[in-house]
């Protein structure tokens, strides 16, 4: 077994999931606590219909690519409190959340009571249902 506690993570930009993100965890604190721990860049962008957001991917010593975004009018009510931490939901339907977390947290040496939500068990089963139902839609466009 792999300690991915000894290598680092790193910044990237320019990166697309290869199915579609998914989201496995959600930060008490601001992203720009959690860049600024690294010397990373936080990324500033408009979604559309969503408004103003903020993120950046980083590689995880295990390879995996994450985005920790960040939506400022969900800052601005109140609706959370930090960043949601996406990774591609193949990764999901093959690991899980749990062991996700666990690595995420361990790369940025931040405790579990740094979380403020975990997607549910259930969110595994969704995510191996949806990967499913992408492989049954490429299978018929082929």
């Amino acid at each position: 077994m792999t300690d991915w506690s000894l290598m680092n993570i790193a910044q990237i930009y320019d990166y697309r999931f290869p199915i579609t993100d998914w989201p496995i965890m959600q930060f008490q604190m601001r992203m720009f606590e959690i860049a600024q721990s690294f010397g990373f860049r936080v990324e500033s962008w408009q979604e559309d219909g969503l408004g103003e957001a903020h993120g950046m991917f980083l590689r995880l010593p295990s390879e995996r690519v994450i985005l920790f975004r960040e939506m400022q009018h969900l800052i601005k009510h109140d609706c959370v409190k930090g960043p949601t931490v996406w990774i591609d939901v193949g990764v999901v339907a093959e690991i899980g959340v749990e062991p996700l977390v666990a690595e995420v947290l361990t790369a940025i040496n931040l405790p579990p009571e740094a979380v403020d939500w975990v997607n549910a068990p259930e969110g595994n089963e969704a995510a191996v249902d949806f990967v499913k139902r992408v492989s049954l839609l490429h299978g018929q466009k082929e």
